[in-house]
């Protein structure tokens, strides 16, 4: 019997030997990247019904509005939504700065970097701060913008995944120029 199982051995060490000569090259896939693909830009004025604010915004962007002025802007196609919020100032000017400056720091436990850009226009009397925030933090862009008397806007953009920079970077770029457009049109009625 030992002669049967020395048999079977030798046949299926032949048969692999045999079935492997034929070699083949092997060629590591190319690297990939998720395609976008992104709108047109199409501007049109936004002026929320009874709000003293006005806005350029893209045709993508579908503004609601909400209690008190306050918006919420849907972009489903980066599903992502710009949380919008007013408040006029009858109160503390210098609190709501704080408070909006607050709110951006909060996510510095996440984020990598933290980049402010002024916001300043003398003929519309518009003021402001934006802020950049990299890394995996909830909300990657917020700002907010006033004209230091009677008016003061706060928004916050969140993508409706898990925080992760760097899948939504590309998407965050192209957002952020449409917000930008948002904030240079940004007019007080």
């Amino acid at each position: 019997m030992n002669w049967k199982k020395h048999s079977i051995f030798l046949a299926l060490t032949l048969l692999v030997i045999v079935g492997c000569e034929e070699t083949f090259d092997y060629y590591p896939k190319p690297r990939g990247y998720m395609r976008l693909d992104f709108p047109d830009r199409a501007y049109s004025v936004f002026a929320p019904d009874s709000c003293y604010y006005q806005f350029e915004v893209p045709d993508y962007f579908a503004p609601t509005q909400k209690e008190n002025c306050n918006l919420d802007i849907a972009m489903e196609r980066f599903n992502a939504t710009l949380y919008l919020t007013y408040i006029p100032v009858d109160t503390n000017l210098m609190m709501n700065i704080e408070y909006s400056r607050k709110l951006v720091y909060d996510h510095s436990i996440k984020a990598d970097a933290i980049e402010e850009e002024p916001i300043i226009d003398v003929d519309r009397n518009t003021y402001g701060l934006k802020y950049n925030i990299k890394g995996d933090a909830a909300s990657p862009y917020q700002f907010y913008v006033t004209d230091s008397s009677n008016h003061f806007l706060r928004g916050a953009l969140y993508f409706n995944v898990k925080p992760n920079y760097d899948s939504v970077r590309t998407s965050l770029a192209y957002i952020m120029e449409d917000m930008d457009r948002m904030l240079e049109t940004v007019s007080w009625r």
